[in-house]
């Protein structure tokens, strides 16, 4: 059978599978996942999931917290959630997003969510390694965007900034940047480069990326506000970037898993911010906030840094951010027992030092 023709059949087995379309299930019925117990704290308030329930690739919203859920009949052997589910921060009540049902024991599923206040991502997979990526406007309740991706044409690494859409995307042996403004409908193509294994990272006005065409030490940056391009040589290949802001970024030597390092694109400079960091899932706020699994950092120049282990003290070696990038909030799941826990985090609970 041609490689076309079970795309198609792979494709229509997931609309099948789907039912009747975007059918809308409030609540969630089909297993025991059905709230959260909400515990408001002095500093942190705690979403606590029942026993046996997982919670994985979290979107933090003022009003909800969007997630992936693994429970017992919830997914299946390829791993992949069967909805994304919204857990409401008053009440706990937990409901499923319109139109991300899956029937339980099909091969389409959920792999991952992405987004911001306003908009909610998700992609879908399949046994055929089809994917579908979903764009859902939340406060209109409704898919406004979509791609298919498949062996030729892979799109991945989303990020909503605002209300524009970034991502990468790769045809044969070619990459390619582009956005899409969610509101007028332009798409753009920002750059093409030659680097395989290339993620977009962003501080608070900036994307940067590694573009190996000019060599494995160079970095680039791409202006958001208006559109301008900065080139950087670090003078060693790098992985794990992590924008700190405008001009302060971290990263890990390529090939380490040890050994943080802060570059200051201005000074054309970088130094050893800690030669026993492994945090290469390090999670940023773009805004000089890095928390590691070892320390958090506050950064606001080279020589203007303070720390802080209150998370790594009171939750050693179980803390763990749905992402290894740029976060709102200090939202994060930790075990306890039995139970998973969301924990949402108050960042005035961190207390910096000089060290």
């Amino acid at each position: 059978m041609g490689k076309k023709v079970k795309g198609i059949i792979a494709i229509a087995a997931c609309l099948l599978i789907a039912g009747a379309g975007f059918v809308i299930y409030k609540t969630v019925k089909d297993n025991n996942v059905t709230r959260v117990q909400v515990v408001k704290e002095k500093d942190r308030t705690r979403f606590i999931g029942e026993d046996g329930v997982s919670f994985y690739s979290t979107v933090d919203t003022r009003d909800k917290i969007y997630t992936l859920i693994d429970a017992e009949g919830d997914t299946d052997s390829y791993n992949i959630a069967k909805a994304v589910y919204a857990i409401d921060k008053k009440s706990g009540e937990i409901e499923i997003v319109p139109g991300t049902e899956k029937r339980k024991f099909g091969m389409c599923g959920i792999s991952e969510t992405f987004g911001n206040e306003a908009y909610l991502g998700w992609v879908e997979s399949d046994a055929d390694y089809e994917t579908r990526t979903m764009v859902y406007d939340i406060e209109q309740e409704k898919v406004v965007k979509k791609w298919h991706g498949d062996d030729w044409n892979s799109y991945f690494d989303f990020h909503v900034i605002g209300h524009r859409l970034y991502w990468l995307e790769s045809h044969g042996k070619v990459d390619r940047i582009k956005s899409y403004d969610l509101k007028t409908g332009e798409e753009q193509q920002i750059d093409e480069i030659g680097a395989k294994g290339t993620v977009l990272a962003f501080s608070e006005h900036k994307m940067w990326y590694r573009d190996t065409r000019q060599g494995k030490g160079h970095l680039k940056g791409y202006d958001l506000r208006n559109g301008n391009y900065e080139m950087h040589n670090l003078g060693v290949a790098y992985s794990n970037l992590k924008p700190i802001n405008e001009h302060l970024l971290a990263y890990f030597k390529d090939g380490t898993t040890e050994g943080l390092y802060l570059y200051d694109t201005q000074l054309k400079k970088s130094v050893l911010l800690n030669e026993k960091d492994a945090g290469i899932k390090a999670s940023y706020d773009g805004k000089g906030l890095l928390i590691s699994d070892q320390l958090s950092y506050k950064i606001d120049s080279l020589e203007r840094i303070q720390y802080d282990n209150t998370i790594e003290s009171e939750y050693p070696d179980n803390h763990r951010f749905s992402t290894a990038e740029r976060i709102p909030s200090l939202l994060f799941i930790t075990d306890v027992g039995e139970h998973e826990e969301i924990v949402l985090m108050n960042q005035d609970v961190l207390r910096w030092s000089e060290k």
